[in-house]
């Protein structure tokens, strides 16, 4: 680890404390009718999901749950979605360019993240190519998000293979919380402009309905090898709606849907081609878009007894210059929660995936064949039984699954959760879960180099590539977690989990009848790590909370070939994070927020064709004052990136450059009536 003076001079040190010695006098000295809306105690009794597949207290979930509020959001500065996620200890979070991220949970970081499971209000949105997500697709209006749920360690019980590492499930704001007009505007020297516009009205007694528009403008960043113009900057636009309804006093239902297109900019490097000079630099200006449609219906029998369905259409199709892929999802799931005898609280369900591809081959990326329709079966069952009335739960269950790449897998976790006293919680769990093929291990063709003509051994140019593999398997992990939650009345709460990841048959090239390499299942290893949440409320004006993650992962590949993926599974994330926040109350109407973070150098940051794969520990900055003008008036400014200079955070496999971050300032007004 860099030692910290090196990246936080003294007379950094000396102005943060100052600004803080500072707001926490001017805080004293006045009034807070604006005060801090949850103590800690109201905040341990969050309601979450993701879990469980039902409503639980945050403080009864036996899991390493943390949830990002719509006030932890604004209070953050975060423009997007994996801006926010930096909140959550045990995320890593990585910018590669302006358009696109690396985040995962628990290690194995990179552009094409593959162990987590990303949701949108229940909608997947994962892309069977690689079974990662496109960050720069997801962007859902900040405004409109009601909290983000994540989970750390494996879900697939409930939610299915890819639910290895974690769960981000974003949840929207019901059309009833949504009332009136919105309009937002931002401008800054990165983000050029934020804009936002929304409607919400009561459609009849039992009807409420909203519609937005959104547009996101970003400039471009800089290469860090010359300070160049990395030609990256990105432009997306969305809008969609949502309709939210009873039926009577036992039924309601959700109709929403969303429509978005992007213009990406980015220097493909390198771009290879059958002919001289054989890699080159282009620019690409490519575009990607999507549309989706989800309804849902509940239905409830009895206090205790629910009946959830869920049906969404997606649509996306992204056209880059190294291959157009488009994909269309029709899913379908069911879920029955229902309480049986005094002791038995049972969820089950059923679901359906119909994913069919589509792909325009080129020379440097190709996929055979290139359309093919996907199936996915699958079924649950989950019981969490109360051994010790109010005192002790076992929580059993598992999934089975079938899909076209391995046949049936089987997922089960066990977990208990010891309710010590009023303010102490422990939990285990134990868990097994997969990460099933995606189209490009098992029928792709990646050209990472052209070995020119060299008479008269060589007589003409050879393409080497990465190529699928028929054979390829699921990968598995059996996990292990202890967690303890803490809650000290309304001033002081700690939620720590520890946890021990068992990995086989992961990711790896072997050899080919040519001079390819091909996806196989070669490496197995552990992980093991802890994250810590302490949340401290000394008075009405004043909020911190601190978070800390450590994690230590030790691969073996049995093919030991040059691409080295277990030493770059080990380095490719942070061994060490920490995230310091304050936010203050100043007088009535202004809100000081302080966001310092730690992340540790990356020794191996990814398969890159380009050389340079350390990335360099940082400290950083952010800083933002909301001044509430008037009620629905708000004017916010805030700094990001304030210390430590221009940065690499990650080094992406995908054929493009490392980027540096560097300082960014913007304004934002937001009304609403």
């Amino acid at each position: 680890m860099v030692q910290i003076s090196k990246l936080f001079p003294l007379k950094h040190l000396f102005v943060y404390t100052l600004f803080m010695t500072l707001s926490v006098t001017t805080a004293q000295g006045s009034s807070a009718e604006d005060v801090l809306d949850l103590d800690l105690e109201s905040l341990m009794q969050i309601q979450i999901t993701s879990a469980g597949r039902k409503v639980q207290n945050l403080n009864e979930v036996p899991a390493a749950a943390y949830v990002i509020d719509q006030e932890a959001i604004r209070n953050s500065g975060a423009t997007s979605i994996p801006e926010a996620l930096r909140l959550v200890p045990g995320i890593q979070v990585a910018r590669i360019s302006s358009s696109k991220w690396a985040i995962s949970s628990r290690g194995f970081n990179s552009t094409f993240a593959n162990k987590l499971l990303v949701q949108i209000d229940g909608r997947s949105v994962y892309t069977p190519s690689f079974s990662g997500v496109y960050w720069d697709m997801q962007t859902v209006v900040l405004e409109d998000v009601e909290r983000i749920e994540v989970i750390r360690g494996p879900g697939a019980t409930l939610w299915g293979a890819n639910a290895v590492n974690g769960i981000i499930n974003i949840i929207t704001k019901q059309a009833s919380d949504t009332q009136g007009v919105l309009l937002s505007g931002a401008a800054g020297s990165h983000d050029r402009f934020m804009g936002t516009a929304r409607y919400g009205n009561q459609l009849n007694e039992d009807t409420y309905g909203r519609f937005y528009l959104h547009r996101h403008d970003q400039a471009s960043y800089q290469f860090g090898a010359d300070q160049t113009d990395a030609e990256d900057n990105w432009h997306t636009a969305s809008g969609g709606f949502r309709l939210d309804g009873d039926l009577g006093l036992d039924d309601s239902w959700t109709l929403q849907g969303d429509l978005i297109a992007n213009e990406n900019n980015q220097l493909v490097s390198p771009y290879t081609t059958p002919y001289p000079p054989y890699q080159s630099v282009v620019h690409d200006q490519f575009s990607s878009s999507g549309h989706n449609l989800l309804g849902r219906w509940q239905h409830h029998f009895s206090e205790n007894n629910k009946l959830t369905t869920q049906l969404y259409y997606d649509y996306t199709n992204r056209d880059e210059i190294y291959m157009e892929q488009t994909h269309q999802t029709l899913d379908f799931d069911l879920s029955h929660h229902l309480q049986v005898g005094e002791r038995h609280d049972l969820i089950w369900g059923l679901g359906y995936r119909n994913i069919q591809d589509e792909f325009d081959n080129t020379f440097q990326v190709s996929l055979t064949p290139d359309s093919r329709t996907i199936q996915l079966f699958s079924g649950f069952l989950q019981d969490e039984i109360e051994l010790v009335r109010e005192t002790f739960w076992l929580t059993i269950g598992s999934k089975l699954e079938h899909n076209d790449y391995t046949g049936f897998e089987v997922q089960p976790n066990i977990r208990a959760l010891w309710k010590a006293d009023q303010s102490q919680t422990f939990w285990a769990s134990v868990a097994r879960a997969v990460r099933t093929p995606s189209r490009v291990e098992e029928g792709g063709r990646i050209v990472t180099q052209v070995i020119p003509p060299a008479p008269p051994t060589i007589p003409f140019p050879v393409p080497v590539a990465i190529v699928g593999n028929p054979e390829f398997t699921s990968e598995e992990l059996i996990a292990y977690e202890l967690g303890y939650r803490y809650c000290a009345a309304k001033e002081f709460s700690l939620d720590l989990a520890l946890f021990y990841n068992d990995y086989d048959h992961l990711q790896s090239y072997g050899s080919s009848r040519t001079m390819d390499l091909q996806f196989s299942n070669a490496i197995e290893g552990d992980a093991y790590g802890l994250e810590l949440t302490a949340k401290w409320i000394p008075s009405l004006w004043l909020e911190t909370e601190l978070g800390y993650s450590f994690i230590q992962l030790a691969m073996t590949d049995e093919q030991n070939y040059q691409f080295a993926p277990d030493e770059v599974y080990e380095d490719s994330s942070p061994r060490h994070q920490v995230s310091a926040r304050t936010h203050f109350i100043i007088g009535e109407r202004l809100h000081l927020n302080l966001w310092l973070r730690y992340v540790d150098e990356l020794k191996e940051a990814s398969l890159s064709f380009n050389n340079e794969k350390e990335v360099d520990a940082y400290l950083n900055l952010d800083a933002n004052i909301r001044w509430i003008v008037r009620e629905g008036l708000e004017l916010t400014l805030v700094g990001q990136n304030l210390i430590g200079g221009r940065r690499v955070e990650f080094v992406s496999e995908s054929f493009t450059a490392p980027i540096e971050i560097g300082p960014s300032v913007y304004a934002k007004i937001t009304w609403e009536y």
